[in-house]
């Protein structure tokens, strides 16, 4: 008899992930730590997705992802793993910081919007860029952005929607980067 696998409960595009979203035309890879970082994204959207849902904590769900669904995100970026510390700092940043990012996210809204209108999927994909903008300096700000746009798309969010509030977002946290 088969064990009983939880289906992962988030929507999926099915679009390649790993092209060069510049670059569709040459369709040229993304180096392997790049990948491997995008790869950790795409699972921290996941689990935070899947907290969001069912209301339990991002870090129940992470054995069952790792031992279940990490190969599969792995492989559709075309590396041999994701990047655990990425992917670590990110699920759990985004669980301990859940209300100062949803200040942050709702500030950045249009009137007329708050978080507690989001889609679920787009919450989730606003938290993990909002964290990684406001506490990973050492990433590229318009990378996150950049990233999380497209893993957006991926996820079958509005991508214009979630660029603006990342841009937003990173104007507002990285102003002097963003300047430039």
């Amino acid at each position: 008899m088969t064990p009983h696998v939880r289906r992962w409960l988030w929507p999926h595009s099915g679009k390649d992930l790993v092209s060069d979203g510049m670059n569709k035309a040459q369709d040229q890879l993304k180096a392997v730590p790049v990948r491997r970082r995008s790869a950790a994204r795409l699972a921290a959207i996941q689990i935070t997705y899947q907290a969001l849902i069912t209301g339990q904590s991002a870090a129940d769900f992470v054995p069952q992802f790792l031992s279940h669904y990490a190969a599969e995100v792995s492989k559709s970026f075309r590396v041999k793993d994701l990047d655990n510390a990425h992917l670590t700092h990110l699920y759990a940043g985004v669980a301990s910081g859940q209300a100062d990012l949803d200040q942050l996210i709702g500030e950045a809204l249009s009137d007329g919007w708050s978080v507690e209108r989001l889609a679920r999927i787009e919450l989730a994909v606003l938290r993990c860029g909002a964290f990684e903008l406001t506490a990973m300096p050492h990433i590229p700000a318009r990378a996150v952005v950049s990233e999380y746009a497209a893993l957006s798309d991926a996820c079958g969010c509005e991508v214009g929607f979630v660029n603006a509030v990342l841009d937003g977002l990173a104007r507002g946290a990285r102003i002097v980067e963003m300047q430039s």
